[in-house]
């Protein structure tokens, strides 16, 4: 499969995970207090990450640049310009391996703010980005 396929067919997976947690962002502000919306909500976000650094990963392969684990991704990423805040990047991928754990109440409802007022946007930035992206490449 060539880089440019792959990280085409990653971008439809992430656009399909995307609105899956844009539907548990909306069902848990309906509904704040119920706790399957919320772990519904986190499984979501932690999907949406791991889709989204992988895309990364495979469009900048395309580009020629190897790199494997998602920290590195996403330095480089932030260094081709395709990320514009790197440091929320990497606190959100510390937090999707702290959310992996994440058992009382009180963490998770921190966890649930976190995606829905800082993450969301980012993550919506990236899919208007690869979009672009995506499109650019469309054009004769």
């Amino acid at each position: 499969m060539t880089a440019d396929l792959r990280w085409h067919q990653r971008f439809e997976n992430l656009q399909r995970a995307l609105k899956q947690l844009q539907a548990a962002i909306a069902a848990h502000g309906a509904r704040p207090n119920d706790e399957l919306i919320v772990i519904a909500l986190i499984k979501a976000y932690a999907f949406s990450f791991e889709l989204s650094w992988k895309t990364l990963k495979d469009l900048l392969a395309w580009n020629g640049l190897d790199v494997k684990l998602p920290r590195e991704v996403l330095k480089q990423a932030f260094a081709t310009g395709l990320l514009e805040n790197g440091q929320l990047w990497i606190d959100m991928l510390e937090q999707r391996n702290l959310m992996a754990h994440t058992y009382d109440q009180a963490r998770a409802q921190q966890a649930t703010a976190l995606i829905c007022e800082r993450y969301w946007p980012e993550l919506q930035g990236l899919q208007r980005s690869l979009q672009g992206r995506l499109e650019q490449a469309a054009e004769p």
